[in-house]
């Protein structure tokens, strides 16, 4: 944390600056402003520090730290820089969408019309609605006995019938806890509501134990061939507790599927694992992640996400106004490079590949005399191989938002929830939001998957066979 200034700047004495030579007025200047901005940025630092230090002395003696207010939100303005668009809205049909459960003809009153009324048909008016309400049922199991036989014989229960609880109730309560975030004794108070008795425990079962090594296959199964079925995916990782200890929350996924594993490490070893690799093994696929060092040389190729390198340089927040400018016009420059690799995505061409190749070289090249500006530039420069990816595999996105946005329903989940208590909580967990989110992004029902899961009917695609009916993320390595 200690800011080291420059000899020069230690010694310097104004009465022997000459002002006539204006580049080296403006090399003193230059210099000066990033003494400020440094000292400034380390001042903020030790003034956070130094504020935890007292609020945490303040907490030993059972009292009450400085209280924290979010900052004022200023009006979003357009991100010219990014190039962000308004998007267009365009109002969709509904109607042809909506599901008709029954039909209802309404009559004119005959004695209304006059005698000339011709009948016109019906204008549709379709109106929606849904009914909550129980569907208990006592099932009368008629009985024979035989005295010869000293035997009983008893009517069977519904095929479809699995004990206390029916599938649609079970599959019910599973949709409301992943799907909608709703914690457990909220589930029991709307089923208690609605005449269903059943107690927090047994929904815990149904949540944790119902159908565990069918679905923990069909997680693994998404999986396997997700990977198969592209030769590229994302990861990314998150915090999260189980049984009150720190763990990690890792994604694996792309745009047609989404897995997550819950464990205690996140190092290289442990994404190994995850993959079913050996020690030493890569696998022969290309693997999108944010630059976290557990990633590297697990994957035969390896490409960044060019929104976290972007990130990096957004978390500079200089104070001083020239380097401000710099830092917003360097950007602009970066969001337009960007966009050129898109459109090299569409449109691939060798000669762009080329051109692109070069203008990365000469982009992070750059030196703007913000120092901490220029450094982040030069290590930027040194990721060209896995930024340029694209340029070789023009299928693979230049961004790891997938696992983002993936992490995100997690993230959620773990404030509502705290973790998991269990290593079958945890197992269900890695299993319905793997199901889940695989789910929404093939466009299938996740209530009605896992209600054909609990019934055992299986009637509906496997999501691992969907998966491998789309081969539009397949490339080819040359």
């Amino acid at each position: 944390m200690a800011l080291t200034i420059s000899k020069e700047i230690i010694q310097l004495d104004p009465e022997g600056i000459d002002f006539n030579d204006k580049v080296a007025v403006k090399t003193l200047i230059l210099k000066l402003l990033n003494v400020i901005e440094a000292q400034t940025q380390l001042i903020g630092d030790l003034q956070n520090e130094n504020q935890s230090l007292k609020d945490e002395i303040n907490r030993l003696k059972g009292e009450k730290g400085k209280p924290k207010f979010p900052p004022e939100m200023a009006e979003k303005k357009k991100d010219t820089a990014n190039g962000d668009k308004k998007k267009k809205w365009h109002k969709s049909a509904k109607k042809q969408r909506i599901k008709i459960d029954r039909t209802e003809y309404r009559k004119v009153d005959k004695n209304t019309l006059p005698p000339d009324a011709e009948h016109k048909g019906y204008r549709n008016v379709v109106v929606q609605n849904i009914i909550f309400h129980t569907d208990n049922v006592e099932y009368k199991l008629e009985r024979f006995y035989s005295p010869c036989e000293k035997k009983l014989y008893e009517a069977e229960l519904p095929e479809d019938v699995h004990g206390e609880f029916k599938d649609e109730l079970k599959a019910f309560i599973v949709y409301f806890y992943y799907a909608c975030r709703v914690t457990e004794n909220k589930i029991k108070k709307i089923l208690d509501e609605l005449g269903i008795i059943i107690s927090e425990g047994e929904i815990s079962n149904i949540l944790t134990l119902e159908k565990k090594e069918e679905l923990t296959k069909e997680k693994e199964e998404i999986l396997k061939v997700g990977l198969e079925s592209s030769n590229y995916f994302h990861t990314d990782d998150t915090g999260i507790k189980h049984k009150g200890k720190n763990h990690h929350i890792h994604a694996i996924c792309n745009e047609l599927f989404s897995t997550f594993f819950i464990t205690l490490k996140k190092d290289s070893d442990t994404i190994r694992s995850i993959l079913g690799l050996d020690e030493g093994e890569k696998i022969d696929k290309i693997m999108i992640t944010d630059d976290a060092r557990q990633y590297l040389n697990i994957a035969l190729y390896h490409a960044l996400c060019w929104i976290h390198e972007i990130r990096l340089y957004k978390k500079l927040n200089p104070l001083i106004d020239y380097h401000r400018i710099l830092l917003q016009e360097f950007l602009t420059r970066v969001w337009a490079f960007y966009d050129r690799l898109n459109d090299f995505r569409k449109n691939p061409d060798e000669n762009e590949k080329e051109i692109l190749g070069n203008e990365f070289n000469i982009l992070f090249s750059t030196e703007t005399g913000y120092e901490e500006l220029d450094k982040r530039i030069a290590l930027t420069k040194e990721k060209k191989e896995e930024l340029l990816l694209v340029l070789w595999f023009p299928e693979i996105p230049i961004h790891n938002n997938p696992a983002e946005l993936a992490l995100r329903e997690l993230v959620i989940k773990r404030k509502i929830s705290n973790g998991t208590r269990s290593e079958d909580g945890k197992a269900a967990w890695e299993n319905q939001m793997s199901i889940l989110d695989t789910c929404r992004k093939l466009g299938v029902s996740f209530f009605e998957y896992i209600m054909d899961i609990f019934s055992g009917r299986y009637a509906m695609p496997r999501l691992a066979y969907l998966i491998s009916q789309n081969t539009s993320l397949k490339t080819t390595f040359y």
